[in-house]
C-alpha cells in the first residue's frame, strides 16, 4: 500500500471537492502538494476511504471510464465482492404498477437467494426507493451511490435508506463531506452503477433520463439489461430496450434466471 500516494489523492479530493476533472489536471500536471495541504485534508476528513492505489479497491471499477481515484464510504465493502449483485434504476416517477411490481419482483428475488443479493441502486426517488426497500425488508445487503457528499444523503426523504446501509450495506460517494449535490454529478455516478454489477434491472424510465445514461454505459460495459415492461402509449424506454435485446422480466424467475446466468449457479 502506498501510504504517501493515498494521503495526495485524499488531499487532491479535498480540495477539490472530490471533482474528477480537477483532480486529474493536478495529477496529469504533477502538480506539488505540501505538507500542511495533506494535513488539513487529514485533519478534517475522518471518514473511511479506499484509492485506486489500494488492494481492495472495487476491481470493476479498474475497468470503468473515468475510475474513481477515491471513494468514500460507511459500512462493508466488501460487498461489492459478493457473488451475486443487481443494480436496480429506473424513473423517479414511476406508477404504482412499476414501483409495486418492482418492490414485489426485487423481494421475491431476494428470498430465493436467501437474503444475500446485493442490490445498488443510486438512492433516488421511485424506483430505487422501491427497490431499496425490498432489501430492507428482507434484511438483505443494499448499496447506495450518492451523487453528493458521503455526509449529505439526497434526497432527504430517502435518509431512511441512508442510515440502512450505512448500518447494515453501504455508502459510497466520490464527494467528501458535506458536498451539495449537483445535477451533473448524477450522471457522472452513474457509471459507478452501470459497472458495479453484471446484471442492471430497469423499472421504467424516460428514453431521455439518467436512467438511459445508466443503461448506455452498462451495455458499453458489457452488462445484462433486464427490463420491466411498460405501457406501450407511454414515453418508456423499457419496451425499446427489450425490442433491442434486453431480458424482459416478467416474474421473479425471469430476473432469477439472468442473474444465476451471468454469475454462474
Amino acid at each position: 500500500m502506498n501510504f504517501k500516494g493515498r494521503e495526495l489523492l485524499l488531499a487532491l479530493s479535498y480540495m477539490h471537492q472530490g471533482e474528477w476533472k480537477e483532480m486529474y489536471e493536478d495529477i496529469y500536471q504533477h502538480r506539488p502538494l505540501s505538507q500542511e495541504e495533506i494535513d488539513e485534508a487529514k485533519r478534517n476528513i475522518t471518514t473511511p476511504y479506499v484509492t485506486i492505489l489500494d488492494e481492495d479497491y472495487p476491481e470493476p471499477l479498474k475497468q470503468s471510464y473515468y475510475p474513481p481515484f477515491l471513494l468514500y464510504y460507511y459500512g462493508n465493502l466488501d460487498l461489492l465482492k459478493k457473488k451475486y449483485r443487481l443494480t436496480a434504476i429506473g424513473t423517479r416517477t414511476p406508477t404504482l404498477y412499476q414501483s409495486d411490481t418492482s418492490y414485489s419482483l426485487l423481494k421475491e428475488v431476494e428470498e430465493h437467494f436467501h437474503n444475500d443479493l446485493v442490490i445498488l441502486s443510486g438512492m433516488a426517488k421511485g424506483i430505487d426507493q422501491s427497490c431499496m426497500r425490498a432489501a430492507m425488508d428482507q434484511n438483505a445487503p443494499a448499496v447506495s451511490i450518492l451523487g453528493s457528499g458521503i455526509d449529505n444523503p439526497y434526497p432527504k426523504q430517502n435518509t431512511g435508506v441512508y442510515d440502512y446501509c450505512k448500518k447494515e450495506g453501504l455508502i459510497l460517494s466520490e464527494y467528501p463531506l458535506d458536498s451539495r449535490p449537483k445535477p451533473e454529478h448524477f450522471v457522472f455516478r452513474n457509471r459507478l452503477l452501470a459497472t458495479l454489477s453484471m446484471v442492471v434491472y430497469c423499472g421504467g424510465g424516460k428514453n431521455r433520463s439518467g436512467s438511459m445514461s445508466t443503461v448506455q454505459k452498462a451495455i458499453e460495459a458489457g452488462r445484462e439489461i433486464c427490463c420491466l415492461p411498460c405501457n406501450v402509449t407511454g414515453d418508456d424506454m423499457t419496451n425499446s430496450l427489450i425490442k433491442d435485446g434486453a431480458s424482459s422480466i416478467l416474474c421473479a424467475s425471469d430476473l432469477i434466471e439472468v442473474l444465476e446466468s451471468r454469475y454462474g449457479i
